[in-house]
C-alpha cells in the first residue's frame, strides 16, 4: 500500500499545541513531523515529541487490561476488568454514597474529546465528587482576568513586531520552543529580551538581561517598575483615563511603595528595577508575556493582576505587538467541551475536592463520606501532586479501590486495582484547543489501537454499560461527540487542513481602544503585594532557610516522557541546584547527594552547585518518576497542599526547606 499522510495534533500540556503530520505505511505509522504550513508549528516538533513513535510502539506500553491479585497485577480480559470496575464503583456508591468516588484527571491530553467528556458523564451519573482542576495556571488566570476579563490578548503572530519583550516566569526555550521562535523573530528585528525568573533557566541564559526576584515577590517587583515609570513621568495618562479603571488608586498605592522598598521586598537591585521599568515604558512596542512559573504561591492572583497592570500603565496596548499575553482565555474558550460533560446527569449536588489536596482527601479520617474509590486518567498524581507522602499513604490504603487508564506503568498505575490500556494520540479521534496560540487543531486517528488499548471515551462507554447507565448519551460515538463539540463553530477547513484560527475580531491591536472583557470594557489597574506564606515567614526561615521552586525540565513534560529512553538518557538523574554560598555554608560539594527536608517530608538526590540558583533559593526541577530518587520520593514530598484564597490554586512554590549532605 502507498504511504498516506494523516493530520494530527500533539496532545500534551504545552502552549504550542503543534499540528502533526503522520506518515502511515501498511497500517503502521512510520514518521511524525510538524505541519510546515501551520503558522506556529512551522514544520518541526520539539525534543519531547519528535520521537513520538518510540512512545507509540514502546515495548513498555500497557496493551491489555490488568487486575490486582494479591500484591501482583496480572493480565485480564476486558470483560473481567470491567466486572471488577463495576463491582468496585457500585460497592463504594451503595455503601458510602456517590461522593465516595473521586475522579482524578488533568492535561495528560489537551483533547476536548478524550480529556473529559464521556468520563465526566459517567462520574456525574454516579454522583461522584467533583474534582477541582486548578493545579497549573488558575491563579494567573484569575489574576489576569481581574485585570482584563476574558478577552483576547496579543496574538503570538504579532510578537515579532515587539521591540522590548519582558518574559515573566516563563522559560519558552524549554517549554514552548515554537512560541520561542516568534520571540527570536522579534530579536532579529532588534528587540531586547528580559527574563524575570529566580532561576537562570535556558531562556534566561540567552536573554539580554535577567532579573531574579525571591519566589513569590513578583508583585513587589512589578510595583517597583510601575513606581519607576511614574517617577519618570512615563505613564500614559491619556490612555489610562480613557480605557482603564483604578488609575488614581494605582498612583496612590504606588506612592506608598518607593522603588527602594520594592527592591528590599523582592531582592532585585533598585537600579535594575528602575532601568527595566523605564525601558518598558519608552521602547515601543513593548510586550509582557506572562508564564505560569510566577504563580503557585499564596499571593499569586494579586501578583498577576498587578503585573498585568504594567503594560496598561505605559499604554503598551496602543501598539501592534505591544500589550500583554498570558493564556488566551477568549480564543481557548471558543470551543468548549463543558456542555458535553452533562452536569445534569448528577442525582443532586455534590462536594468539590481540589486536585492539589488529594493527599488530604485520601487520608483525612474526618472526611465524610470517605473516598473509597479513585478513578484516574490523563494524570500521574503519585509523582506530581503536592504533599507526596500523604498522597502515597492514601494510595496505599487497602480499602481504597483504584482504577487507572494508562499507556505505561506510571507511579500511580502501580497502585491500581484495575488498569485499562489507553490509546496514544495516533490511535483516536480528537479536537484540541491551545493555551498558547489562537488555533484549534484536528487529530485524525492514524492507526488502529495497538493490542487491546481503547480511547478514554470507549473505556468509559463500556464502564457505563457495565454499571447499567442507560441514558442515550452514553452511546454517542466519538464522531457524534465531535459534531456536538463543533456545533455553531466556524470550522473553516479544520477537518481538511488540520487546523483553523479562532477569529474573535481581535486584530493586530486587540485593545488599542479598550474593549476588554470586563463589565466596563476597561482594564482594571491594581497594585497590591500579598506576601507569600512560607517564603516571607521569618520564623520558619530560621529552621528552613531555603525557598524551593520546582521548574519543569527541558525534555520532560511534567512526568510525561520521563520513562522514554532518549529523553531519560539526556536527563538520567534528578538534581537540585544550590548556589555556591549556600552549598559552602552546608559543606555540600558539587555532585554530592543531599537530603532536602521540611516538616512535610524529604527527598534525596544529587546537588549541582551553581549560581544558576540565586542565594537563598533551592531549585528542584521536576518530572522524574519516583524510582529515580533515593527513597522513591521527589521534591513534591516537601510541598504544601495549601491553596490560594482566590482561585483555590496550589502554592507548591511557596515552600521552605533545608539541605544537608546525605
Amino acid at each position: 500500500m502507498a504511504a498516506r499522510l494523516v493530520r494530527g495534533a500533539c496532545p500534551h500540556d504545552c502552549p504550542d499545541t503543534c499540528a502533526m503530520h503522520v506518515t502511515v505505511e501498511n497500517g503502521r505509522a512510520t514518521k511524525v513531523g510538524g505541519d510546515p504550513e501551520h503558522p506556529i508549528t512551522v514544520g518541526f516538533l520539539c525534543g519531547k515529541v519528535s520521537n513520538y513513535l518510540d512512545r507509540v510502539y514502546s515495548d513498555e506500553r500497557i496493551l491489555h487490561p490488568l487486575v490486582r491479585e494479591g500484591a501482583e497485577l496480572r493480565r485480564a480480559s476486558w470483560d473481567e476488568a470491567l466486572d471488577h470496575i463495576a463491582a468496585g464503583l457500585a460497592r463504594a456508591r451503595d455503601e458510602f454514597g456517590g461522593e465516595s468516588i473521586l475522579p482524578y484527571s488533568y492535561m495528560g491530553t489537551q483533547g476536548l474529546i478524550q480529556g473529559n467528556t464521556m468520563s465526566a458523564r459517567v462520574m456525574n451519573a454516579l454522583g461522584a465528587s467533583e474534582l477541582e482542576r486548578t493545579i497549573c495556571a488558575t491563579a494567573g488566570v484569575v489574576g489576569t482576568g481581574m485585570a482584563h476579563g476574558i478577552s483576547p490578548e496579543v496574538d503570538p503572530e504579532e510578537w515579532p513586531n515587539a521591540r522590548f519583550v519582558l518574559l515573566w516566569g516563563w522559560n519558552p526555550l524549554s517549554t514552548a520552543p515554537h512560541l520561542w521562535r516568534k520571540l527570536l523573530d522579534a530579536r532579529k528585528a532588534g528587540a531586547r529580551i528580559v527574563v524575570v525568573d529566580p532561576f537562570r533557566s535556558r531562556t534566561a541564559r540567552v536573554a539580554d538581561e535577567h532579573l531574579r526576584p525571591l519566589p513569590g515577590t513578583d508583585a513587589a517587583l512589578a510595583m517597583g517598575m510601575m513606581r519607576a515609570v511614574v517617577d519618570a513621568g512615563l505613564q500614559d495618562e491619556a490612555w489610562c483615563r480613557a480605557h482603564a479603571e483604578g488609575y488614581d488608586e494605582l498612583l496612590a498605592a504606588l506612592e506608598d511603595h518607593p522603588v527602594e522598598r520594592c527592591a528590599q521586598l523582592c531582592g532585585v537591585p533598585a537600579v535594575d528595577i528602575e532601568s527595566i521599568g523605564r525601558e518598558f515604558a519608552t521602547v515601543r512596542p513593548a510586550l509582557l508575556r506572562l508564564g505560569v512559573g510566577a504563580q503557585r504561591h499564596m499571593g499569586a492572583p494579586a501578583a498577576y493582576s498587578t503585573i498585568a497592570s504594567l503594560p496598561a500603565l505605559t499604554g503598551a496596548w496602543r501598539d501592534r505587538g505591544g500589550g500583554c499575553s498570558y493564556i488566551p482565555t477568549a480564543t481557548a474558550a471558543a470551543v468548549s467541551s463543558k456542555r458535553l460533560q452533562r452536569d445534569d446527569l448528577r442525582p443532586g449536588p455534590v462536594r468539590t475536592i481540589n486536585m492539589s489536596q488529594l493527599g488530604r482527601a485520601l487520608t483525612d479520617p474526618g472526611l465524610e463520606p470517605p473516598v473509597k474509590a479513585l478513578v484516574c486518567w490523563n494524570s500521574n498524581p503519585a509523582a506530581i501532586a503536592p504533599d507526596q507522602a500523604r498522597v502515597l499513604d492514601g494510595l496505599s490504603r487497602r480499602d481504597l479501590f483504584v482504577v487507572v487508564l494508562e499507556q505505561f506503568m506510571t507511579d500511580t498505575a502501580a497502585y491500581a486495582d484495575v488498569i485499562l490500556p489507553a490509546t496514544t494520540q495516533l490511535e483516536h479521534l480528537d479536537v484540541l484547543f491551545s493555551w498558547g496560540h489562537h488555533y484549534v487543531t484536528w487529530n485524525e486517528p492514524a492507526i488502529e489501537p495497538l493490542g487491546e488499548a481503547k480511547p478514554n471515551t470507549e473505556a468509559f462507554r463500556l464502564i457505563a454499560r457495565r454499571l447499567g447507565l442507560d441514558d442515550p448519551c452514553f452511546r454517542e460515538t466519538d464522531g457524534e461527540l465531535v459534531d456536538a463539540l463543533l456545533e455553531g463553530f466556524d470550522e473553516d477547513g479544520l477537518r481538511e487542513r488540520g487546523w483553523t484560527k479562532v477569529d474573535l475580531g481581535q486584530g493586530p491591536r486587540p485593545h488599542a481602544e479598550g474593549g476588554f472583557g470586563t463589565d466596563s470594557g476597561k482594564v482594571v489597574l491594581r497594585a497590591a503585594y500579598e506576601p507569600p506564606a512560607e517564603v516571607s515567614d521569618a520564623a520558619l526561615a530560621k529552621r528552613f532557610p531555603l525557598a524551593m521552586v520546582t521548574p519543569k525540565t527541558h525534555l520532560f513534560l511534567n512526568s510525561t516522557f520521563a520513562n522514554q529512553a532518549r529523553q531519560h538518557s539526556a536527563q538520567p538523574s534528578p538534581e537540585v541546584v544550590l548556589h555556591p554560598e549556600d552549598a559552602a555554608a552546608r559543606g555540600v560539594e558539587d555532585g554530592a547527594v543531599v537530603r532536602v527536608f521540611n516538616e512535610r517530608g524529604e527527598f534525596a538526590c544529587a546537588a549541582r552547585v551553581s549560581d544558576d540558583a540565586r542565594p537563598g533559593v533551592l531549585v528542584a526541577p521536576m518530572g522524574w518518576w519516583n524510582a529515580d530518587y533515593r527513597g522513591r520520593r521527589s521534591g513534591q514530598a516537601t510541598t504544601s497542599q495549601a491553596l490560594t484564597a482566590l482561585g483555590n490554586a496550589p502554592t507548591f512554590n511557596d515552600n521552605r526547606v533545608e539541605v544537608e549532605a546525605a
